[in-house]
């Protein structure tokens, strides 16, 4: 078989084939690139473009590329503005391995050709899975920036004694000292809750803190599509620490926390339990999200002990980056020079 026999489409807001789309990405478990999640996106203006991949009437692969125009431009100057952002790793039907790279080399090309039709400024990639394979790399000479990462995965086709095993031991005393002063795990969907808790975390920080009223829009949204759940783990009436999952398909993702400081193992008991309901669930994969492979003293809280709380779990760090490109270096130094000026004035 060769390229001749596969044909890729490109539509704009949704796919040709919505149903087929959405069976590929729940199959692959990628909860970003389900037309649902396009909603969430509108919250920053950014628009989604489909790029599918068929053989014959057969759905085999394909990405969701955001589109993004400033609307606090004058319409001359827009075009300066043009983003383009590929939020996760493109989908793929594994049973077709044989024509990845087939796939690959002619998404590469169509995705080239429409960044170059639109005009776009930069463009910008991110890794959810570490599957970098999956991500439409546009060469070096173009590289404005990258974050090398890791993601912490749990493995749940593991039996739960191997899950156990792996389990750091000062993790593991942490558990048996929840259960033994009878901490107590809740599911459930008050978010305003979870927002309290998040409150406490980052009282006390500099820097980044989420955004709620994105966080609360997203949830609301993926709740409607059965794909969110918040669980929260307690001691005598009072909520420690919370934890919101987004689920689809086979795999669960430990999105966001919020943690009332406990010497109780309140956060070991939460993610162990989650981690035994996913398993009995039939969840095969359990993704706690970034991590750092180096110690940085500007963000030891990350890099020290956020990375060690999600690795101790027995998770496996797999390397990964996001990347940022200019695609029109000089548009690009205005569109930040505009940023700074007018719209952050």
């Amino acid at each position: 078989m060769t390229s001749q026999d596969f044909k890729i489409t490109v539509s704009e807001n949704s796919p040709s084939n919505i149903i087929l789309w959405n069976k590929l990405a729940e199959k692959c478990g990628n909860i970003w690139q389900a037309t649902f999640y396009d909603e969430v996106q509108l919250f920053f203006n950014n628009h989604a473009w489909y790029f599918e991949c068929y053989n014959g009437e057969e759905l085999i692969g394909g990405v969701k590329i955001y589109f993004y125009e400033s609307k606090k431009l004058p319409a001359i100057l827009r075009s300066i503005s043009k983003r383009a952002t590929q939020g996760s790793e493109f989908l793929f039907d594994r049973g077709k391995n044989e024509f990845f790279e087939i796939f690959n080399a002619l998404l590469y090309e169509k995705i080239k050709k429409w960044l170059e039709e639109k005009k776009m400024t930069s463009f910008f990639e991110y890794s959810f899975f570490g599957e970098t394979e999956k991500l439409i790399s546009l060469g070096q000479e173009k590289k404005i920036w990258e974050s090398n990462i890791g993601i912490a995965k749990i493995d749940l086709t593991k039996s739960i004694k191997s899950l156990w095993s792996a389990v750091d031991q000062t993790h593991r005393g942490k558990v048996i000292k929840a259960e033994k002063n009878k901490v107590a795990i809740v599911w459930s969907d008050e978010i305003d809750l979870f927002f309290t808790l998040m409150d406490e975390t980052y009282k006390n920080q500099k820097g980044h803190v989420p955004n709620k009223k994105f966080i609360r829009y997203e949830y609301e949204i993926l709740k409607s599509n059965n794909s969110a759940q918040l669980v929260f783990a307690s001691h005598e009436g009072k909520y420690l620490c919370g934890a919101l999952l987004y689920n689809f398909g086979k795999i669960s993702i430990y999105n966001f926390a919020g943690t009332i400081k406990n010497n109780l193992g309140a956060g070991q008991l939460l993610h162990w339990e989650i981690i035994k309901r996913l398993k009995d669930k039939g969840y095969q994969s359990y993704f706690l999200g970034e991590t750092s492979f180096k110690k940085n003293e500007a963000n030891l809280r990350f890099t020290e002990g956020i990375t060690k709380f999600k690795l101790r779990f027995g998770a496996d760090q797999i390397p990964t980056f996001h990347k940022g490109y200019a695609l029109h270096p000089m548009k690009l130094k205005i569109w930040k020079l505009l940023q700074k000026i007018i719209i952050r004035k």
